[in-house]
């Protein structure tokens, strides 16, 4: 059975295990850092509460201590009062006087001023025997002996709560007179409502919140439980219930603010979100059940399945599992096999070895890594290409040559000490090979090419010509290979058939191009090319064209001058050449084209890079040494599909940001912008000057996709390709 499988087993607990990984991230998670943090912001929310609520009393007490600084020190008129000659009208002022301070005041209920030895008490409402006052007016229950404790106090001292006359309780602010008071043997009572703290300790939208202030002594002054002591920050259970405690030190006094929250409703919200995390675990668990099952569906079942259609054992699961993967490895290596024999194969190995022709490959190890899966390899240290351009007899027409038929020649031509692969081109009846060998077997080539001739003539009864390129022993150079072996095998217009012909033989000079070797020869114009500067090439390059137009030189005979002085403008540049370039002269189809293409070919360095106005020395500041080397860089680069600001940077051992940064602050404009315009400015004169299909001029200046292409040609352009095409050609 499928569910007695010990791989099912181990499939199906590795998915638990990943499920319950997850899940103990998620909790450990919640509970280190969002529950921790749902509880700071609690106890934060309620602590600025309760900072709040300090402030507010220490407010409330702050007009005890300015009454108490008016009466004291600032107040002249109650001073003039209390001195004046003691009567009714003496009493009157001072009761109306400590009215009027008072009158302000919410927080303090009644005050009493009492001099030492007096026997009046004075009040904000009336005047009163002091032991009438204190017996009947404020009668405190815990106060045995206010009189006698008020004559030998000194300094300030708050009494706690106590109850006046059986009802009312009340905090008594007492302060004795200062050493800078002017009224020395007085003391000021303020009687404040010990209901007015209730009220903010335990606030009415919040019935539940409790809270205590006690002072430095540790009494309590006021609370609203019934409290022996102070109580320490923490939970703490009162009466039977947990509270939270939060304290608070004030600012004016000596006291400590509590608030006492139920530790239920403190925690309420931070329970509330682990319930709310365990329904989230258990629909996590339960999706994640779903989707094991799912998975044990897709990844276990195909393999049980396949195993038991390849016939392997059952009893030993994972031997079964081993037996399907070689099985599979068979039947790989044996696709593989057909493939390397099937056109597709064959297709493959020749898009390696044309892009090794076309110099996309910066080394052979290169090459070799990723040419290993189709049985391809280069090893020896020096190449060189071979042309060989197929005559068909008779009225065959361009008949396919069979590529075993080939493979066997070349592999009798040149034996063992030879590697080569080959292709078809482009061109009708063209193959090229790359040939690789050593350097003491390489004088040996030309001996091995006339054999694979006679071979071909002999044996098969098929006419070649071969053209053979210098020998090269870098990898960059096979693009220049390439080029030499196709000048090569042109000649056989004039050589024939059944030649071979090395590019070193050629008579490269420009009286090669036809029987007129008079000075009227408009080749004669491009003799001096190697030693002239840019500007004075493209002049003379101009002047050739314009000749050729002016002495209606016939068309066969243009093309062969046109043919020769690109031969003559590339061998002035060194003898490099971009493939690209190569494949566009097979689409150039005028003078004009051709004369287009050779300005072109000129413009592939840093100059053409450069604006215009900044490469002209006369006409601005000179560019500056690191945008110099950027332009070259960028000139080197931009029409390369792979191409990105990054490698850049790399070259030039700069940051990307820094580059793009600079490039803007120099240019104005963005590095970006700078690629596309010289990418849409190359494929302009392509359009105007070549036939090529549109997919070839999409890749040769640097996009893979052609509507990508297309679309940026038209941005800055303002018309498509194709109408650039139809009204510039």
């Amino acid at each position: 059975m499928l569910r007695k499988s010990r791989t099912y087993y181990k499939y199906l607990l590795s998915y638990v295990a990943l499920l319950m990984a997850a899940t103990l991230v998620l909790v450990v998670f919640s509970q280190a850092f969002f529950i921790v943090q749902l509880k700071e912001n609690l106890t934060e929310t309620h602590r600025s509460r309760l900072r709040q609520l300090v402030q507010q009393l220490d407010d409330d007490i702050s007009q005890v201590y300015t009454i108490d600084y008016q009466i004291s020190s600032v107040n002249e008129n109650f001073l003039s009062y209390y001195l004046s000659e003691p009567g009714p009208m003496r009493d009157l002022r001072i009761v109306n006087e400590l009215h009027n301070l008072l009158a302000p005041s919410t927080f303090i209920a009644e005050m009493a001023l009492v001099e030492r030895g007096a026997t009046d008490v004075y009040t904000s409402s009336a005047v009163y025997a002091r032991e009438l006052f204190f017996s009947g007016i404020f009668s405190f229950d815990a106060w045995s002996d206010p009189v006698g404790d008020l004559s030998a106090l000194r300094g300030r001292i708050v009494r706690p709560a106590e109850r006046v006359n059986g009802s009312e309780r009340y905090i008594t602010f007492i302060n004795a007179a200062s050493v800078f008071s002017r009224l020395q043997n007085t003391v000021q009572l303020y009687f404040v409502k010990e209901s007015h703290f209730l009220s903010l300790l335990s606030p009415a939208e919040s019935p539940s919140q409790q809270g205590a202030i006690w002072d430095a002594d540790g009494r309590i002054i006021v609370s609203t439980l019934a409290l022996e002591g102070p109580v320490g920050a923490g939970n703490v259970r009162i009466g039977g219930t947990e509270y939270h405690v939060l304290l608070e030190a004030s600012a004016v006094t000596d006291w400590t603010y509590a608030m006492l929250l139920p530790t239920d409703e403190f925690f309420a919200p931070i329970h509330r979100a682990q319930v709310t995390l365990l329904v989230f675990l258990a629909a996590l668990i339960a999706a994640g059940t779903l989707v094991i099952h799912y998975a044990m569906k897709v990844n276990y079942r195909p393999l049980r399945e396949l195993t038991e259609q390849l016939g392997a054992a059952t009893g030993d699961e994972l031997s079964s599992l081993r037996d399907v993967i070689g099985s599979l490895a068979e039947q790989n290596e044996s696709m593989r096999a057909q493939l390397m024999c099937s056109p597709d194969g064959q297709a493959l190995r020749d898009t390696l070895l044309f892009a090794l022709l076309k110099g996309k490959f910066t080394s052979l190890e290169a090459f070799n890594q990723e040419a290993a899966p189709l049985n391809m390899r280069f090893d020896s240290p020096c190449y060189q290409v071979l042309m060989l351009r197929h005559f068909a007899s008779g009225d065959a027409g361009e008949a396919e040559i069979p590529r075993p038929l080939l493979q066997t020649a070349f592999a009798d031509a040149l034996g063992p000490d030879f590697t080569f692969h080959f292709r078809e081109l482009f061109e009708p009846s063209t193959i090229v090979c790359l040939v690789g060998c050593s350097p003491e077997k390489a004088a040996d080539l030309p001996g091995r090419c006339l054999t694979l001739l006679d071979i071909l003539a002999q044996q098969h009864g098929l006419a070649f010509t071969i053209g053979m390129s210098d020998m090269r022993d870098d990898v960059g150079q096979m693009t220049a290979a390439c080029f030499e072996a196709t000048q090569a095998v042109r000649e056989h217009f004039i050589r024939g058939r059944h030649q071979l012909i090395r590019y070193s033989e050629l008579d490269k000079t420009l009286t090669a191009a036809g029987p007129d070797v008079s000075a009227s020869n408009p080749l004669n114009e491009l003799r001096a090319l190697s030693t002239m500067t840019r500007p004075q090439q493209r002049e003379a390059l101009q002047r050739f064209v314009m000749r050729l137009k002016a002495e209606s030189v016939p068309s066969l005979l243009a093309k062969s001058y046109c043919n020769s002085a690109v031969q003559a403008l590339m061998a002035a540049c060194g003898g490099a050449v971009n493939m690209d370039d190569l494949f566009t002269i097979s689409y150039l189809r005028t003078a004009d084209d051709y004369l287009a293409f050779m300005l072109h070919l000129l413009e592939e360095d840093a100059e053409a890079a450069m604006p215009h106005a900044a490469a002209d020395p006369g006409a601005q500041t000179p560019v500056p040494e690191l945008l110099g080397r950027i332009y070259a860089c960028v000139a080197e680069r931009f029409d390369d599909c792979n191409f990105s600001i990054q490698e850049v940077a790399d070259a030039l051992s700069l940051s990307g940001s820094y580059l793009s940064q600079y490039f803007k602050q120099q240019t104005g404009d963005t590095l970006t912008a700078h690629v596309a315009a010289l990418r849409i400015r190359k494929a302009c004169t392509l359009l105007e000057t070549t036939a090529m299909p549109l997919q070839m001029i999409s890749e040769s200046v640097g996009y893979y996709n052609q509507n990508s292409f297309i679309r940026r040609f038209k941005q800055i352009t303002g018309m498509t390709p194709g109408e650039y095409r139809r009204g510039h050609q």
